[in-house]
């Protein structure tokens, strides 16, 4: 159960709007009310709370919360077993034990990916689903979603490492807002598909994929890698994309980060948007061109990719990369504290299509907001709050997380209801018994932890289907 949507006055803090309109103010108070920013004004220390729970914000900075727009949340049970020892990198791992998922793993792996989301201070996730192996993983995806108390998209892909030949479930794609209504979803949730394009696929899938998803008017996800998939790739094949009408605002593309000048004029263009993980870029792909594609006037948004890489949710620590590495390759200015706290919230929100709901701290916009402590060692003494925390800042200091309203994390704590099972506790469990399937079906040699018992049966909540957990 999420906790309670509460009438919240966030009194004394320093404004980081990500508005124009609104700026930044060093003493301001936000109302929230409903799960909506019902006002934003300096801090007066006699304002009447209205019946509002007061949080005493003085020594804080307050932002919206940062919106990741392509996270594989089915695979965050793969942190710990990807690593740089022969035979444990991401894609062995990831095709070793994907066909060994059971339905109660993809909730739980979704439950503990959006838990770290949380703590990072992440109110928004793109989750790119490309192992949905039938329509119950598809479901429990979802649920984890909703029940998490995060806003999202799910983007339904096909089963991971799925023949050329055969496209996504798209009868059951098409079936899923029959399934969903916008009376299950509470206004937090909406639906894409991704797709793996001409390069990976048959002319018969990718046209039937792009067909499908333009005529319920879903938004389209893809990973451009075909500098991973041929030898003496010079470019992303982005230009072949344009050509076939494959491109657009629907469009988002993952990584582009062997886009040439060529490709990079085709999103422009056709102002298709790019979602980079520099994080998992610089690890095994390359440079991620940032100012590029910026200075070419592509819309471009950030995300975290996986946790099996393994990576954090450490989102400013990420920033921090992002701009020594930009410094350090191409030494242009484009690339500011402040621009990349743009990146990491509206334009996310942008890229999603959500900007009237999230990405700034604006009044009318639902309530997505993070509060960090400024007086923290580390973020002092300060002089631009938003250069301390991109240069500076950490994780640690996120206090308080609220997402549509409701307070999950406080205090540095998230706030799991009592009674509740916990993700972290489960997501463990869980990947420990998936890695004991892999290991008797011959397809996992590597350790195991846990005492063998078999893992909890509970998997979510009463609603969420099959409840054993199993196919």
């Amino acid at each position: 159960m999420l906790p309670q949507r509460t009438n919240l006055l966030i009194s004394g803090t320093h404004l980081i709007s990500m508005d124009p309109a609104v700026g930044d103010l060093p003493e301001a108070d936000i109302l929230v009310r409903d799960g909506r920013i019902a006002a934003i004004g300096p801090h007066s220390a006699d304002r009447e709370s209205g019946g509002a729970q007061v949080l005493d914000a003085t020594g804080t900075v307050t932002l919206p919360g940062f919106v990741d727009t392509h996270w594989h949340l089915w695979n965050s049970l793969l942190r710990g077993t990807v690593g740089d020892r022969p035979g444990t990198d991401y894609f062995t791992v990831k095709r070793a034990l994907a066909p060994h998922f059971e339905v109660a793993d993809f909730y739980w792996a979704a439950r503990f990916g959006l838990a770290e989301a949380i703590s990072g201070g992440i109110t928004t996730v793109h989750n790119f689903d490309h192992n949905v192996r039938d329509p119950q993983d598809a479901d429990a995806n979802i649920q984890a979603h909703l029940d998490s108390g995060l806003r999202g998209r799910f983007s339904y892909g096909p089963p991971d490492s799925a023949a050329p030949d055969v496209p996504n479930d798209l009868d059951d794609l098409a079936a899923l807002r029959a399934r969903w209504p916008e009376s299950r979803l509470d206004d937090r949730l909406d639906f894409g598909i991704a797709v793996r394009g001409p390069y990976r696929t048959s002319p018969e899938v990718y046209e039937r994929e792009w067909g499908t998803a333009r005529s319920l008017g879903l938004p389209i996800t893809m990973h451009c890698d075909r500098c991973m998939r041929e030898e003496g790739c010079r470019n992303c094949g982005l230009v072949r994309l344009d050509e076939l009408g494959l491109l657009g605002e629907d469009v988002q593309i993952i990584h582009a980060v062997h886009a040439d000048e060529h490709d990079v004029s085709a999103l422009a263009r056709t102002r298709t948007r790019v979602s980079l993980s520099p994080m998992t870029e610089l690890r095994t792909m390359g440079f991620p061109p940032l100012t590029e594609l910026l200075e070419a006037g592509v819309r471009v948004s950030l995300s975290l990719d996986t946790l099996a890489m393994p990576t954090s949710a450490d989102v400013l620590g990420h920033l921090r990369t992002i701009i020594s590495v930009e410094a350090a390759r191409t030494g242009s200015g484009v690339i500011t504290p402040r621009r990349l706290l743009e990146l990491a919230t509206i334009d996310g929100a942008r890229d999603l299509g959500i900007e009237h709901v999230t990405g700034s701290l604006t009044a009318g916009k639902r309530a997505d907001i993070v509060i960090l402590r400024s007086s923290d060692v580390n973020l002092t003494p300060s002089g631009d709050p938003v250069e301390a925390l991109v240069y500076t800042g950490q994780i640690d200091n996120i206090d308080t997380v609220i997402a549509d309203g409701r307070v999950l994390k406080r205090h540095g704590r998230l706030t799991v209801p009592d009674g509740e099972p916990d993700p972290l506790a489960m997501a463990a469990v869980r990947r420990d018994a998936l890695l004991r399937r892999a290991a008797v079906a011959g397809d996992w040699h590597g350790p195991i932890a846990g005492d063998g018992t078999p893992p909890p049966t509970h998997p979510g909540p009463a609603t969420f289907p099959d409840q054993g957990g199993t196919r």
